[in-house]
């Protein structure tokens, strides 16, 4: 197909999960399972397992999936953002967690970025937000995607500054946020035209 670009880190995935002794793991489908809820409570409380804990590369590993994430993996996004939120002190059920998204990389370790696979033109976005899944702190996560040619070009999952009561306001804050990106890709897009 020409006039097409791919995007692959299948090579660094592979290192990541060999280091990580992940590489024979059994693939799954899904970066995080929706109904995995994880908790501050569940981090370790005594020093005694801090310690033990200590010994997870949890924050080796979250940072490797963090750099697939930024460059080429949209579909890690939300998972990751997840997950980080206790590199201070991870549990074993936010190791789970991370061992989860790893098995996932095994599965999906080929999975391309690809830009000119269709014929759009124009900057498409897609917003989705929840409401008040975070139990510890009761704030609502907003995500976004932009595609440009058939390929994601700006993506982001971010745990919202405030806690709102009702899901319009969640929704509200979400439609905010892409907006601002939006009018910016679009300047964007429009200066890019005018220089051809």
């Amino acid at each position: 197909m020409t006039n097409t670009l791919w995007l692959s880190q299948s090579d660094y995935i592979h290192k990541v999960l060999k280091r990580f002794n992940m590489d024979n793991a059994k693939p799954i489908s899904t970066p995080l399972l929706t109904t995995i809820q994880l908790l501050d409570r569940e981090s370790p409380s005594t020093e005694e397992d801090r310690k033990l804990n200590g010994k997870i590369p949890y924050a080796s590993v979250v940072g490797s999936i963090m750099y697939a994430m930024v460059v080429t993996r949209p579909d890690l996004v939300y998972a990751v953002g997840v997950v980080s939120r206790y590199m201070s002190n991870p549990g074993q059920k936010h190791w789970e967690a991370v061992k989860h998204i790893l098995m996932y990389l095994r599965g999906t370790k080929d999975s391309l970025l690809t830009f000119g696979s269709n014929n759009a033109t124009e900057v498409e976005g897609y917003t989705d937000s929840d409401y008040a899944r975070n139990t510890d702190s009761r704030k609502s996560t907003s995500r976004y995607v932009f595609t440009y040619g058939g390929g994601a070009i700006s993506w982001r999952s971010k745990l919202q500054e405030c806690t709102t009561l009702s899901n319009t306001k969640v929704e509200y804050i979400t439609t905010s946020d892409s907006a601002k990106e939006a009018v910016w890709l679009h300047q964007l897009s429009a200066d890019f035209s005018a220089k051809r």
